[in-house]
This record gives structure tokens, sequence and C-alpha cells, in this order.
């Protein structure tokens, strides 16, 4: 005699479903489980989608995806469905009404992380279309490995991830810059070390010495010699003439210091024959550098990801018909992957890449030099 499986339904996750919820994980993992504390938290947070599947009036899965702010990026934190409950597709229904509220928001991507023994799911995520594009070693809490993939929830384009390109994490609030550089100078030459000691020295080389407050970040100049230092080709495109950053400081004596040290990266830049390009550069031309093997650094304004305003170095590993891909050093502490290749629309990128009331636009174009022993 066949019986009848009740239906399964799914909604946005309510403080009623919280005891349920945390059942469920307490039933589908031994170890990397969200606390009470964290479930209840998504459940309200505006950057997360928690979704459950209720049958005969009993929550059996969730699933939670979390938004980049300031990008197309989405991740699918956890999925978790009772055993009971497998087998009946929940878990791609969720899946599926995930990536609608992700599209709805106007984001195109999803990632997610799984593990490199949980052979079942790996089969799911391919077979729903998502792409294995990295691992991370000892990732989970037992210390196996985890398996990146990525979905691009828009099917007009395919993207490529570099799985290659270095990520380095800033050690310090206010070296963004040798970071980002750091990252830029090693995918063009895989022997130039990454290290905080290298960080620091480019930082001092490269140091407008004040900022608005506390220390002061990078210039474009002076990073361009820091590479220059190293043996490598470095060209600076700004939009705007010196100086760039003596505007946002009140202290007379701090905006005459600034202004020094700006002319004196200029002139240094100029006895060494250094290009410094003025001009209103264009999405099509950064493609094109791109395109021929460069590598490019760039200043953002970090508004669009923590509404603070602030002048924020970041490198460029690619682009493709819909979107520039970022590696920002400032992790903070949180998922490295959160900060890996992290894709920002094109109709967005020239907005986040403009920084103060003068709306400066600069970036450093990074080329392996000729003479560069190999």
């Amino acid at each position: 005699m066949n019986v009848a499986i009740p239906a399964v339904t799914l909604r946005d996750a309510t403080h009623q479903d919280l005891v349920a919820l945390l059942a469920i994980e307490h039933r589908c993992f031994d170890s990397d489980r969200l606390s009470r504390r964290r479930m209840r938290f998504y459940i309200d947070a505006p950057h997360a989608e928690l979704v459950v599947a209720e049958q005969a009036g009993t929550l059996v899965a969730y699933g939670l995806l979390l938004m980049r702010r300031g990008t197309q990026l989405t991740r699918l934190y956890s999925l978790a469905v009772l055993p009971e409950a497998r087998g009946l597709g929940v878990a791609e229904n969720i899946i599926k009404k995930l990536e609608d509220s992700a599209l709805a928001r106007g984001k195109r991507f999803m990632r997610l992380e799984v593990s490199e023994q949980n052979h079942g799911a790996r089969r799911l995520y391919s077979r729903l279309g998502f792409q294995q594009f990295g691992v991370y070693s000892h990732y989970y809490d037992d210390n196996t490995d985890a398996i990146r993939m990525q979905k691009v929830l828009s099917q007009s384009v395919t993207t490529r991830l570099s799985t290659t390109y270095p990520w380095y994490e800033q050690t310090t609030e206010f070296t963004c810059g040798p970071a980002s550089l750091m990252m830029a100078l090693h995918h063009l030459d895989p022997q130039y070390t990454m290290s905080q000691q290298q960080e620091l020295a480019i930082w001092r080389r490269a140091t407008t010495i004040f900022m608005t407050s506390g220390h002061g970040g990078c210039h474009p100049i002076g990073l361009a010699l820091a590479a220059s230092d190293a043996g490598f080709t470095a060209q600076v495109w700004l939009n705007r003439p010196l100086p760039l950053f003596a505007d946002g400081v009140r202290s007379a004596h701090k905006k005459a210091i600034i202004q020094t040290v700006e002319t004196q990266f200029a002139q240094e830049a100029e006895a060494l024959g250094l290009e410094v390009l003025y001009h209103d550069w264009t999405l099509e031309g950064l493609k094109k550098v791109l395109a021929e093997g460069a590598t490019v650094v760039c200043l953002v304004s970090t508004y669009a990801f923590d509404k603070r305003k602030a002048p924020h170095w970041v490198t460029l590993t690619g682009a493709d018909a819909h979107c520039f891909y970022l590696h920002d050093p400032d992790a903070d502490g949180q998922p490295p992957m959160e900060f890996q290749h992290i894709p920002v629309a094109q109709e967005d990128f020239l907005r986040q890449a403009s920084y103060g009331s003068r709306k400066v636009r600069t970036l450093l174009v990074l080329q392996r030099s000729p003479t560069r022993a190999s």
C-alpha cells in the first residue's frame, strides 16, 4: 500500500522556530554548529535570508544565505536537512528559493564551502550548477578540507576565477596598500615574497605620514615607487592633479606635511622616469590592461561596504562582461573567502573607485619588468 508523504512547504524563519532550528543543527552537524545567539541574529539580519522547510507542522530543514554589502556576492552559509526528509528534493528547493531571493536583491553570484568528504552534497551542488574554484585546507573543526564552489545565477555569462591569485590579509589597520601591492606583485612573479616584513617596508616607502585620522595610508605614486624598487614596471593612473588627500585634513600642519610628501613622490617618480598619467580613465581601458596580463591595484571608498567613506586599496583579480573582481586584504578576523574575488557590478565600480569630495580615482598598472630576474 502506498503511503502519502506530507507536502513540504518553504517559508522565512521566525523567532518561534528557534528551538526547532537548533534541534536540526544538533542532529545534522557534529561540529561547526551555529549557536543560539547567531541563529537568532540571522533571523532578523538584513543581510541574511533564513528559510525553513516545514512538513506536517514540523521543521525538517533550513538554509541560510548571507549577502555581501556593496557587491553581487552571496554565500550559502549553511544548509541542513533532517535524515527523515532527505530524498524529497528539500535541499534543492531551498537552494532555488535562496537563488530567487539573491536575484531579487540584485546578487548574481552564490558561493559555498562543502566538506571534501560530503560526497552527496558535492554531487547535489554540481548538479545544480555550482563549480569548484578552490580548496581551503583544514577548514573545519575536524581538520577536513573545504571545497569552494560558485554558481553564476544569471546564466548569460560564464565567470572564470583564478584559483592561483594570491590573497594576503593586512596585519595593521593602515597597510591595505602594501597588502594589495604584494598580492599583485606575487601574482606577476611567484618568487616575490609576501610577508609582514615586506608589508611594513612598503608602508614606510609609500606612506603619506598623516591622513584624516591615525597613521597615514599609502600614496599611489609611493606604491609605484615601491614596486619599482622591487624590480617591477609601474604606471600610475590619476584623474586629478596633486595633491590628492590633503583636502580632507583639517590640521594645517598635517596638510602641509602631506603636500610635502606628495611633492617628493612626484619629483622622485619624474627622476626615475616612472609614468604618472593624468587622465579620466575608463572601464574599457582598465579591462584592456587586465586582458593584456597586467595586474592592477585600485583605490576605493569603503562607503559601499561599511558606510565609513575611508580610502582603501584593493587588488583587481579579473573582469568579465558584467563585473570586476576584487581581493580585499582587510578581513579583520572574518572568513578569508568572503574577501576574495569579490564581484562588483561594472556600473557600480566607478562609483566605488571614487574617493572624497574631489572624486579622486587612482590605480596602479603593474607588470613584470623584462629585466627582473627569473
